[in-house]
């Protein structure tokens, strides 16, 4: 098995896109040997130079192109002339399908957009008539309706002007007693009734104005009624029986309801006026708007129908100018690219040859065109030496894709080798017939010393390191890695991993391969597990292992850097057998003080029971000193008793408990309170609190737990003012903060650690009484509940303790490490 080295890309790619049946060839333009600025200077091979890149290749078995030298075994001539080799492969290669598909579809896509514009344009007419019409005729209806109302106007004012003039000639009548005053009287009654007719039929489809229009005949009825009765009573019986009547203001009065009655028609007739008149502006309006609009769009279908068809007809001219560019646009390309491209026809004759192809053989274009292309190119195993076949001519045998392997060296006229790197790709016309193909060669010897620098490095490494392909066979190995394992390199290269790993691990092994392969990144292998390796002799050791993934052109790797970890194993088993010896000694620590603590209260009993029956029943009756020393052994008896009882709960905590459950922490306060209530009533002492959570816990303990942070902020109160203690709770992740405050004497921040020591007081039995046993006996239950709990405070300004308690169906093990993070 060879061992490997890493390779670029073959850009097979390239031959599967750009050498698809039909398709132009045009490389892949990765190299630098093609600009944008460069392609007006590259003509073709009719004599006109081309310009090309500096760029040098420091392994190429010549530095200069030699004047047309022949190629190998040629004996000179007889090869097929070059410009009749050239013509029938750019008529196979660079046909004009593509440009020629591309006129038709830019024609089709016209053709829609003419019949669309057609079309818009008759419906835009026929919209611009019919809205036309549609606004002739609404025009039409209100100036009808418009004249209508006019007249109606017009027959109100013509009725009150009658009505006047009947009045003024009864008026003249009963001052003169002249009948030539009575001629305007008797013109005016046949004139009402025509205009009343009139107005009938003008008002004929408006109930309202109908209606008005009956109660106008009425009144003016009535009023022509009253002035006839006048007219007649100044025949008969004279002047004043008639003037009695007018001055009555009957007339009067039917004349004003008449004129009222008119204004109201008026001013109906008058709305209806101005409506007719908004109807008839927002008729013309939209028809000035649609006819805009229609004449625009209809310019706009007429300058895109010119458009159209003159991009037609520059696109038709143009057509085979552009695939004139275009065909030397790819010659230039192809004569160009960094890489060397060879083409040939299925005899396997070349028939282009472009200039990096020219300057890697040292041989020119015009010496090797119409030649076999086995003639020219040569390539040879590095390592075998065995001649390989040319890409090309297998890519037009087997009809598919063929690359150069791995090692591969051009062999040169004089003899000389350059490494290189290759693969072809059949070539076929616009019907799929195969035509020929393309070879792309690179020279790969910057890639190989590349690859020669990695193997130093990787053999220069400290640690072991083993590269592995995707099958898990092995490709590289360093010297450490020999000294490791114990096998020499040659043994390991081309062998499964597995060799390496312990019989146990192997099954699971290749899944876990899968899995790095699957979404490769650089991590530590087996993670949380203990992981061995396999030496020769069959012994294992513990190892720990680095994974970096490695992508190149033969597919993916894993380079593995190994480390032998038994020194570190040795120590942590130490570590962990020291923790373990320190774990049992604070068990037996634990287990003594309790049975200490325990055995020790039947004699305390013993002995406090008669001190405290001594000191009731002989108080007073011995001498002074006598009680002095009688009160003495009391107190300390008390205070050994309150010592050991201490010591009890605090051996308890871990040991004897029940099982955790959800504790209402309304109902732990209550309790808490309730054993401190002799405390709370001599003190005065203030206790509030916030609504509080239900908890996680042991119910026994949490109460011990506020009894004795509520009972420390009771005793260590300030001396000129009230105690106030307040509960708070605050929710935290997965935990509740809870605080209990107060206003008492405060700690300085430098004693912060040391009250929760066990024993560890600030100040004397005197000042304040107690065991030392309060604070550490807190923190043992909080940490026992898988929280913490600390203090601030500052002196005279009262302490606030925080702690944090579980919710119910919480995991632990997510809580912050600290309650004030």
């Amino acid at each position: 098995m060879r061992p490997w080295y890493p390779s670029p890309n073959l850009q097979t790619s390239f031959v599967h896109r750009r050498l698809a049946p039909g398709a132009p060839i045009v490389p892949s333009a990765r190299s630098s040997g093609l600009a944008t600025a460069g392609v007006g200077k590259c003509l073709n091979r009719t004599g006109t130079r081309r310009v090309r890149p500096a760029r040098r290749r420091a392994s190429r078995t010549t530095r200069e192109r030699p004047a047309c030298a022949p190629a190998r075994g040629e004996p000179g001539g007889g090869r097929i002339p070059r410009s009749s080799l050239q013509t029938t492969f750019w008529q196979r290669h660079l046909g004009g399908g593509e440009m020629a598909s591309g006129i038709g579809r830019f024609g089709k896509r016209a053709s829609r957009l003419i019949d669309f514009g057609l079309w818009a344009a008759a419906a835009l007419l026929l919209l611009t008539a019919g809205v036309g019409a549609l606004g002739t005729a609404r025009l039409s209806d209100n100036e009808a309706d418009i004249h209508r109302a006019s007249e109606v106007i017009s027959g109100l004012e013509r009725l009150l002007a009658l009505a006047r003039d009947m009045e003024t000639s009864q008026r003249g009548y009963i001052l003169t007693g002249k009948t030539d005053y009575l001629q305007p009287y008797k013109a005016a009654l046949p004139e009402i009734r025509k205009q009343f007719d009139a107005l009938a039929t003008l008002v004929q489809g408006d109930a309202v104005q109908q209606q008005r229009l009956a109660t106008l005949r009425m009144l003016l009825e009535k009023k022509q009624h009253e002035l006839a009765a006048t007219i007649e009573l100044r025949k008969t019986e004279g002047f004043d029986a008639a003037q009695a009547i007018v001055s009555s203001d009957a007339g009067k009065i039917f004349m004003d309801r008449a004129r009222v009655m008119v204004n109201e028609m008026e001013a109906t007739v008058q709305q209806q006026l101005r409506t007719l008149r908004d109807r008839a502006r927002a008729t013309r309006d939209i028809a000035i708007g649609v006819g805009l609009a229609s004449g625009l769009l209809t310019l706009a279908v007429c300058v895109s129908f010119g458009y159209v068809m003159r991009r037609l007809l520059l696109v038709e001219a143009a057509a085979a100018h552009d695939l004139f560019e275009q065909r030397e646009l790819l010659h230039v390309t192809l004569a160009s690219i960094g890489d060397g491209v060879i083409a040939t026809d299925v005899g396997g004759r070349i028939t282009f040859f472009n200039r990096v192809a020219e300057e890697m053989t040292a041989l020119c274009a015009d010496a090797v065109v119409g030649q076999p292309i086995e003639r020219v190119l040569m390539f040879r195993h590095a390592t075998t030496q065995r001649v390989i076949d040319n890409p090309a001519r297998v890519a037009v045998e087997r009809r598919r894709t063929a690359s150069l392997p791995a090692h591969t060296r051009f062999v040169g006229r004089s003899g000389g080798e350059l490494p290189v790197d290759g693969n072809a790709a059949p070539t076929f016309d616009a019907n799929g017939k195969l035509v020929g193909a393309v070879l792309i060669v690179r020279d790969v010897s910057e890639r190989e010393r590349a690859e020669e620098r990695f193997r130093l490095a990787v053999e220069a490494a400290p640690t072991a390191m083993i590269m592995v392909g995707r099958d898990g066979r092995i490709v590289l190995v360093n010297s450490q890695a020999e000294k490791l394992f114990g096998y020499a390199r040659g043994d390991m290269i081309g062998h499964g991993i597995d060799m390496l790993v312990p019989e146990r691990f192997r099954a699971g092994h290749w899944a876990h391969r899968d899995a790095f392969f699957g979404n490769p990144d650089a991590r530590p292998m087996g993670e949380g597990r203990d992981l061995f390796g396999l030496r020769r002799d069959g012994s294992e050791f513990p190892v720990e292992i680095g994974l970096n993934p490695i992508t190149t052109s033969e597919g993916a790797f894993v380079l593995c850097s190994i480390a032998d970890i038994t020194a570190r194993k040795r120590a942590e088993l130490e570590l962990r057998r020291r923790s373990e010896e320190l774990a049992r000694s604070n068990q037996d620590l634990e287990q003594f003080a309790y049975v200490a603590s325990h055995d020790l209260q039947e004699p305390l009993r013993a002995v406090a029971g008669p001190l405290q029956l001594l000191q009731r029943r002989y108080q007073g009756q011995l001498d002074a000193r006598a009680d002095e020393f009688i009160g003495h052994a009391v107190d300390g008896a008390t205070r050994m008793q309150s010592l050991i009882d201490d010591l009890l709960s605090y051996s308890r905590v871990g040991r004897l408990e029940d099982a955790r459950r959800p504790v209402d922490c309304e109902h732990v306060l209550d309790e808490a309170l309730r054993n401190l209530s002799a405390a709370i009533r001599e003190s005065g002492a203030q206790v509030t609190h916030d609504p509080l959570p239900t908890v996680h816990g042991i119910e026994a303990q949490l109460v011990l737990l506020f009894q004795n942070l509520i009972g420390n902020a009771i005793k260590f109160r300030g001396k000129d003012r009230v105690a106030r203690i307040h509960l708070e709770a605050h929710t935290r992740d997965d935990a509740w903060l809870l605080r209990v405050r107060d206003n008492g004497i405060g700690i300085d921040p430098q004693y912060f650690e040391r009250i929760f020591l066990i024993f560890q007081r600030l100040h004397t039995r005197r000042e304040y009484p107690g065991t030392g046993l309060g604070l550490a006996l807190c923190k043992r239950i909080v940490e026992h509940h898988g929280g913490r709990i600390f203090v601030e405070s500052e002196p005279g300004q009262g302490t606030t303790f925080s702690f944090t308690l579980s919710r119910p169906g919480a995991d632990e093990t997510r809580w912050p490490r600290d309650p004030r993070e």
